[in-house]
């Protein structure tokens, strides 16, 4: 299975352009190739996103000075110009390259950027802008594999008299045109802030270990992701490095088919509303760590509550009447048994900070947003925080299974602390709060947290399909209009 929801739309898109076939005739060629095995719903979501790439490519207006009747031809070699550095970090030249669709005609380049969402959902970015018309302007076609470790080999470079960037949003057929101008006014937005970050990005600079990592293929060696053998227990298999979370496997719990098209960030659509309880923990975890991120570090306050009582929010999430006044008592419950109560002035607070972690032995690369880790004096800590009208009976572990995957991370010594860390749960609930320490390095925790952990993962892990769970799984999915056997569509 294809884990790049846009790799599919380039080859349809590069049978209709390059072997002259209509649009059905490169589906069928795309969907019959069995060297290319797709998840039915990526089927779906790439013929509705040929659809709308050639509908927008069709508004897109006419290029100045194209004469009537005339249209862009599309480019199959990619764009590429090699540049001088003049940065002290060992490297005398660098590369810059465009990729997506690229057309060129009558003294035009014009380069197609493809979103999978709608262009009016996605932000500019000035400095992309300016490096893509830079390239454009200034690019020879790149003659050899852009993925061999070596110099690239360019081809002969043509100076265009006009270079047009162009963005297409597949999901509702949007366009918006970036930039249309010569390739002197494409060089005067390539600007010294331009010239500057890229030599910040040849320099190098800290890494950033965070959600995207997954899909880095440098994880495996990066010096702040690190490498833990069997952490999840389970052996590798033949399918490409992938990336789990606890939200990973929840999700493929109730479908894995949804669990796959949101892992490849498929375009999303109204999902049920959220329950009472689900919005006013959201509400509440969101204030409370709006409170810890203050500078500088101060406890919470019982009076550190919203102004209103019958109304507020949190980060969007909103609350009235009973759950209003419910969310307020457990944030001013929650003063009652913050980590930064009696603090000494050393404290350390890092709320929602992320942990990543590879396991070679699954090849999969495993990532934690912890929901706040501290350190006292020299002990640190992990906590995760729920609320809920009333305490539970259940088990924690298998109540709340990301403690689980917070104990086996703490055990194998990758939170800050290595393996003085420990774990904790904080509570509030209608009664007040409640804060437990769950003995991490006890091994009878260690061992019930890797049977509740590997219930969460090796399903996922074996699976190669993503079959769907046509049903009570559909009423909240955000990719039924995806899914070809969403029970909306006639599935069971």
């Amino acid at each position: 299975m294809t884990g790049w929801a846009l790799g599919p739309l380039h080859d349809v898109l590069d049978l209709i352009e390059f072997k002259s076939l209509s649009v059905q005739d490169a589906l069928v060629e795309w969907r019959t190739d069995p060297k290319r095995p797709f998840h039915p719903g990526l089927a779906q979501w790439t013929e509705h996103a040929v659809c709308g790439y050639l509908a927008a490519s069709e508004q897109i207006p006419a290029v100045p000075g194209l004469p009537q009747g005339e249209s862009l031809e599309p480019v199959s070699r990619l764009w590429a110009r090699q540049r001088s550095s003049q940065e002290p970090a060992g490297v005398d030249w660098y590369e810059e390259m465009v990729t997506d669709r690229r057309y060129v005609g009558h003294g035009v380049r014009e380069l197609r950027v493809v979103r999978k969402g709608s262009v009016t959902d996605h932000p500019r970015d000035e400095s992309e802008i300016a490096v893509a018309v830079g390239v454009l302007a200034g690019g020879s076609p790149v003659l050899t594999s852009r993925w061999e470790r070596k110099r690239l080999r360019l081809g002969r470079f043509e100076l265009p008299r006009l270079v047009r960037l162009v963005e297409i949003g597949c999901v509702d057929a949007s366009h918006r045109i970036l930039f249309e101008g010569t390739p002197e006014e494409a060089y005067a937005r390539y600007d010294s802030d331009v010239e500057a970050h890229i030599g910040t990005l040849i320099a190098g600079g800290s890494y950033r270990p965070g959600m995207n990592c997954g899909r880095c293929e440098a994880v495996a060696t990066c010096p702040e992701v690190p490498s833990r053998p069997g952490l999840l227990g389970i052996n590798g298999s033949d399918l490409p490095r992938r990336s789990w979370s606890m939200t990973t496997g929840r999700t493929y719990g109730k479908c894995p088919a949804r669990a796959h098209l949101e892992d490849m960030f498929l375009p999303r659509e109204g999902s049920a509303e959220d329950s009472e309880a689900v919005v006013r923990g959201k509400a509440v975890h969101a204030w409370i760590e709006n409170r810890h991120r203050r500078t500088p570090q101060q406890p919470c306050e019982p009076e550190d509550t919203p102004g209103s009582e019958e109304a507020w929010q949190g980060e969007g999430w909103a609350l009235a009447g009973l759950e209003a006044r419910l969310g307020i008592q457990m944030i001013g419950d929650h003063a009652l048994v913050c980590p930064l109560r009696d603090r000494p002035d050393d404290a350390e607070l890092h709320p929602e900070r992320p942990v990543v972690v590879y396991d070679p032995d699954a090849d999969v690369v495993v990532i934690a947003k912890t929901d706040l880790l501290y350190r006292m004096a020299d002990r640190w800590t992990l906590r995760e925080m729920k609320t809920a009208k009333r305490l539970s009976k259940e088990d924690l572990l298998e109540e709340y299974p990301q403690l689980a995957l917070a104990v086996v991370l703490a055990n194998a010594a990758v939170l800050p602390g290595s393996e003085s860390c420990t774990v904790e749960l904080e509570r509030l609930t209608g009664t007040g709060p409640v804060v437990t320490d769950l003995e991490a390095a006890a091994p009878d925790v260690l061992a019930q947290a890797r049977r509740v952990l590997k219930k969460y993962v090796s399903s996922w892990h074996a699976d190669i399909r993503y079959p769907t769970k046509a049903g009570k799984a559909c009423k909240d999915c955000p990719f039924t209009r995806w899914c070809p056997d969403a029970v909306d569509r006639g599935g069971t």
